[in-house]
């Protein structure tokens, strides 16, 4: 007997993956990959494993003896033990870094010392290592639930009303996951703390780089305000160091007027489940108004600074700013001609990514007659140099800045230029990658300025800085492996076999060189040398190899303000050695005279004045920092400072306590005093460390690297998925969508394997038919996940970075009288459980190849098995007499394989999240053979049996992007195209159907309303900020910035014969506000609501057999207002394609 079975399917879609999806942590994660084609090995201390790669062993040693020196003094500033910490110590490119992983007890640390124009010199690993352990013993001190448990989450999801009788439940149009975190540390604090370490390890400290950025703000007013010293939003790279300092000197504020155990205190006082505001611990801990706090540090470094900068301010002696956009000019050079200026910029964009830059001299009049006279200095407050990065003909995608008068030569160049002596070429190095390479290192080049090409001279050699020599066959360049730095010389040519690199300099302790020089015979190389907090200018004896400084030490042994010389530079008659010396107190452009020995002051800045360039005119041209950042500033022929006394006062903020300031001259006598230190615990043992000798290792057991893996992370979940019919009250309509569970994630040290898996289920789900007992348990609707990365493979070559992925989702919905039985004129209804699984193995991969289209490319191939089975629960048949036992069958088997190509070309922006400048893509080919119940039969023996149809579909699916800036400032025009096309030649069946409408697509029409065999559609949307800047602490959140848009959709899906005509397609029009609201300083918190209007009213046939409940045979769409609203961590649904663009809502 065949009897016809109606069933709901249930459409898995998009929203399965957002009901049980999985996401990687909140914090920092390590880099994309493990390099699995190195020998790693561990070392063991008692409070620390260090790993490291081969290459890297003097650092990890160093690092090992650094970190248990560090353990005591700061794990007892704060009365915090956390744990056995691993440390992984990489060496795999020249790049420097550090970061704390404080949710998994683990720190990165690069090897190679970083330099950068906003830092001083320190000792990187001692300083890095002490960093980062102090960011994990105060951050995990802070926790609100212990480190096990970082953060819950509360999440909403509403559902479109499902109109069509054939599906169970409409697609979601609210979407909410909110962190209830476990910590809420404020930005300055975690670096202010991190910086301050313990002072009497000098380790980080108060140096002219930091003195000079916090007095640029406080003079110009431009320092932060307490809520945004705390937040992360809108900041643009310099506003990062701006943070940094500003954290660093208020925090030691706070420890020298009110006590340094009151650090303690304050990070205690965070971990109090009730404060949610870093101002509310303020106020409990120092038992006044935080923004009183504040106004006092503020004051008080508004009046020391003006007392300090008197005399500066009163014998100014500077140049005029010649290169304003941006806040990273540096590397001035001239012409050998002096009618132009190369030099290096971010061009007004918001970080620090770099250019060469060709300016006019004579156009810019950079020497005009009102400017030419040799002491006729264009004298400025450092306010009165602004930066208009929204200038005409800034190209608000690269952030380059194009005007008559400048032409940006070549991107991606940051390092220091020098000319051939025929002024043709330019030379320079470049942090770069190199085609089937992993590591990304610094090369040299050249730029040939007449036929504006770039030629490469090395590869993977390491070298950057370099110079010619005087005869144009030989360079010098810096290199680094190891953590060191040295010299190496070679033969100028563009046969990488012909160069002939030789060292010149041994060093082997963690010693830097920088920026070498070759004297005007060649026979000697001027550089600077850093080691520990020192940067010194040394000569190198060509003839002999001597090293030799080239003035007298005024502190070799680890100073407190050790004079920092840099950034030597030969006057083109080889007679003088400009260079930039912070000895005045504020780093300003000095001259040698090498016949003389004289040395002279040329500059008196306010701000700092670094990377001298001369012409042989005598023209001077250099960096000048000012509180909007580096700018490029000239000066003509510029005399020696006349006023010996005109210098700044010097000043050490965070220096060791009880310690008396050095190079305090002229008297200060009436400058404001200090507060006095409060000595509270012994500190013989950080001064002792302050002595330190990292040639002299303690030895700690070594052996070949195991996998170490993260103490899980668990995340509860509260769930409100409201897709369940109305249970007739709120409360019980809550019951009913309400699911409780977890999700953990734990991960391998190196990033090797990760595993992460969530679990909900729902106790209000149960309904009658199912199992009984303790078995119906195991029947309540539950939302399952589980995912497995592995990067330690060998399946694809090691530079193509192959990951792989198992990704297990499951899923089982409980719906009452979702089906019907027929018989004749009989008929009954009965409930079904449904239970979703499916598999994805998936291998991400990308092509080594050092072209911008792969460099921007990722690329996945997965293959997919899922099975969805429907149980039809028992029921009582009253022609037969009997009750019809419980059956279940698989309703739909599926297996396809995908290839997934995405290209992301937006631009890096602080408004990237809530206003993306650029392109990206996605294009995925999926072949699918996929067996679908197309009826079922009913046997003699009273059980139900499936029978399946087969369909092969191939798909191609096209989601573009285009985020076109426009001409007013922040304003964008957006465009996307998406289309998903099934080629099958006809109507397969409504399952398979490709849907453009609802959240992710056209939202004026429901998501089942516009779907078919092929679907298209476009949209265009013009964004433009509401308001900016709006800087409101409440409770957790931080109110950032709201933007508004309007958009247009129109498209179209069909099944049969061609695409609808134009006139033909659906449309709609709506409103989007966005609202970026960071919560507990660390979580994104953006906000959207769209209303959108769907200006077509139109009839959507239903499948055969389904009706309305008013005995309609289809179902129409239109014409009324559809509102979705989000509270996610992500605006974009869609940044990772369909299946990972919801894991950002778990974790």
């Amino acid at each position: 007997m065949k009897l016809r079975v109606i069933v709901q399917r249930l459409f898995v879609g998009l929203f399965f993956l957002l009901a049980v999806s999985f996401s990687r942590s909140a914090s920092a994660q390590p880099e994309a990959y493990n390099h699995p084609e190195l020998e790693w090995r561990t070392i063991t201390t008692p409070h620390f494993t260090v790993s490291y790669h081969e290459g890297a062993e003097r650092s990890a040693r160093v690092a090992a003896n650094i970190a248990e020196d560090v353990y005591g003094p700061i794990t007892s500033l704060y009365n915090h033990d956390p744990g056995v910490v691993n440390i992984i110590i990489k060496d795999t490119d020249d790049y420097s870094n550090g970061g704390a992983y404080f949710f998994e007890n683990k720190i990165e640390i690069w090897a190679p010392a970083l330099e950068f124009p906003m830092r001083g010199q320190h000792n990187w690993l001692r300083n890095v290592i002490t960093h980062e352990y102090t960011h994990i013993v105060t951050l995990t001190a802070a926790m609100k639930f212990g480190t096990t448990f970082p953060a819950g989450y509360l999440q909403i999801f509403g559902y479109e009303q499902v109109r069509r009788p054939d599906v169970l439940y409409g697609f979601p149009n609210v979407l909410v996951s909110y962190p209830v975190a476990g910590i809420s540390f404020p930005f300055w604090l975690a670096e202010g703390v991190a910086q301050y370490q313990r002072p009497e390890f000098r380790y980080d400290t108060w140096d002219s780089h930091r003195d000079m950025i916090l007095r640029a703000l406080v003079l110009d007013d431009k320092l932060f305000d307490l809520p945004a010293l705390s937040n992360y939003a809108s900041k643009k790279g310099i506003e990062y160091e701006f943070t940094y300092n500003s954290g660093y000197a208020l925090t030691h504020y706070l420890a020298a007027k009110y006590g340094e155990d009151k650090l303690d205190s304050l990070c205690k006082t965070l971990a109090d489940l009730t404060v949610l505001d870093a101002s509310d611990a303020l106020e409990i801990v120092y038992e006044k108004p935080a923004e009183a706090i504040y106004q006092e540090w503020k004051n008080d470094l508004k009046q020391d600074y003006l007392a300090r900068t008197q005399k500066v301010r009163a014998n100014l002696q500077e140049g005029r700013v010649v290169a304003k956009v941006g806040y990273l000019n540096t590397n001035p050079l001239f012409s050998a001609d002096g009618k132009s200026l190369f030099y290096t910029s971010n061009l007004g964009a918001d970080f620090s990514a770099q250019s060469l830059v060709m300016s006019d001299v004579e156009k810019d009049s950079i020497f005009s007659k009102t400017t030419a006279s040799s002491n006729a200095l264009h004298k400025t407050t450092l306010a009165e140099l602004p930066v208009d990065v929204h200038a005409g003909g800034t190209c608000k995608v690269c952030g380059h800045h194009f005007s008559p008068n400048r032409d940006v030569l070549n991107g991606g160049v940051g390092s220091r230029l020098q000319l051939s002596a025929d002024g043709n070429t330019l030379f320079y190095s470049k942090y770069t990658g190199t085609s089937f390479k992993i590591q990304k290192f610094n090369d040299l080049f050249t730029f040939d300025l007449e036929k504006k090409e770039e030629t490469r001279l090395t590869y993977q050699q390491r070298l950057e800085t370099p110079v010619f020599s005087p005869d144009g066959k030989r360079f010098v360049a810096r290199t680094e492996k190891d953590g060191t730095a040295n010299l190496i010389e070679g033969l100028f040519s563009a046969d990488t076999a012909a160069q002939h690199l030789q060292k010149l300099t041994q060093y082997e302790n963690g010693e830097q060189v920088f920026t070498p020089v070759y004297s005007a015979d060649g026979s000697r190389i001027f550089f600077a040398l850093g080691v520990r907090n020192q940067r010194r200018l040394m000569q190198l004896v060509r003839k002999t190899g001597e090293v030799k400084p080239l003035f007298d030490a005024t502190e070799s042994q680890n100073a407190e303000l050790p004079v920092d010389d840099r950034d030597p530079a030969l006057s083109p008659d080889g007679h003088f050695l400009y260079f930039a010396s912070d000895r005045s107190g504020i780093f300003n452009i000095y001259r040698l005279n090498f016949e003389t020995g004289k040395t002279e002051q040329l500059t008196n800045v306010l701000g700092g004045a670094f990377m001298p360039s001369v012409d042989s005119a005598g023209h001077l041209a250099y960096a000048t920092f000012t509180s909007d950042g580096y700018k490029i500033a000239v000066m003509n022929a510029p005399k020696p400072l006349e006023q010996a006394d005109a210098n700044y006062v010097a000043r050490n903020p965070v220096r060791p306590f009880g310690e008396p300031q050095h190079r305090l001259s002229p008297s200060t006598e009436t400058l404001p005093s200090e507060p006095a230190l409060p000595l509270m615990a012994d500190r013989s043992e950080p001064q002792r460390l302050s002595r330190y000798d990292d040639t002299a290792l303690k030895e700690y057991p070594e052996k070949e690297y195991e996998m170490i893996f993260s103490s899980p992370l668990v995340m509860p979940i509260v769930r409100f998925d409201a897709y369940a019919k109305s249970q007739g009250s709120f409360l019980k309509d809550a019951w009913r969508a309400a699911k409780f569970g977890a999700a953990v994630f734990s991960q391998e040290a190196l990033g090797k394997l990760s595993i992460g898996g969530a679990l909900t289920i729902a106790p209000g789900s149960s309904v009658s038919g199912g199992a009984s007992g303790v078995a119906g348990l195991f029947e309540l609707e539950r939302d399952a996940f589980l995912s497995l990365e592995y990067s330690d493979q060998n399946i694809l070559p090691a530079a193509m970075l192959p990951k792989l992925t198992l990704d297990i989702y499951h899923q089982t919905r409980n719906v009452e009288n979702a089906g019907t039985f027929k018989e004749g004129i009989d008929s009954t209804t009965f409930n079904v459980f449904y239970k979703l699984t499916e598999y994805d193995l998936s291998l991400d991969f990308r092509v080594p190849m050092e072209h911008w289209l792969f460099q921007a490319s990722q690329f996945r191939l997965t293959g997919i098995y899922s099975t969805y089975s429907s149980k039809i629960g028992a029921f009582f048949w009253e022609p037969l007499g009997q009750t019809v036992t419980a059956s279940s069958d698989d309703y739909f088997i599926g297996k396809a394989v995908s290839f997934l190509w995405k290209m992301d070309l937006r631009a890096r922006t602080a408004d990237r999240a809530i206003n993306p400048i650029g392109f990206r893509s996605a294009i995925r080919f999926d072949y699918e053979s996929s067996k679908l119940q197309d009826d079922v039969e009913l046997t003699d023996a009273g059980t139900v049996i499936p029978a399946y149809k087969t369909y092969n579909i191939p798909r191609l699916t096209a989601d573009l992007h285009f985020n076109l800036p426009m001409p007013i400032r922040k304003h964008t025009f957006n465009v996307r195209s998406y289309s998903a096309l099934n080629f099958t030649g006809g109507n397969t069946d409504f399952f398979f159907h490709n849907f453009i409408s609802g959240l992710l697509g056209m939202r004026g029409y429901e998501y089942y309303a516009i779907g078919g065999e092929k679907a298209t559609f476009l949209h265009a949307e013009y964004r433009f900020p509401l308001v900016e800047n709006i800087n409101v602490q409440f409770l957790q959140f931080y109110f950032d910035k709201v933007y508004l848009s309007g958009y247009f959709d129109m498209g179209a899906a069909w099944s049969v014969g061609g695409m609808p005509s134009v006139e033909n397609w659906r449309k709609d029009v709506g409103l989007e506000l966005r609202l970026e609201a960071p919560s507990y300083y660390v979580f994104p918190t953006r906000v959207f609501l769209s209303a959108t209007y769907g200006l077509d009213k139109f009839k959507v046939a239903l499948q055969d057999e389904f009706y309305t409940n008013d005995g309609r045979d289809y179902v129409t769409y239109g014409g009324s207002w559809m509102i979705h609203f989000g509270m996610l961590f992500e605006f974009d649904l869609l940044l990772d394609a369909a299946k990972h663009s919801f894991r950002s809502i778990l974790y």
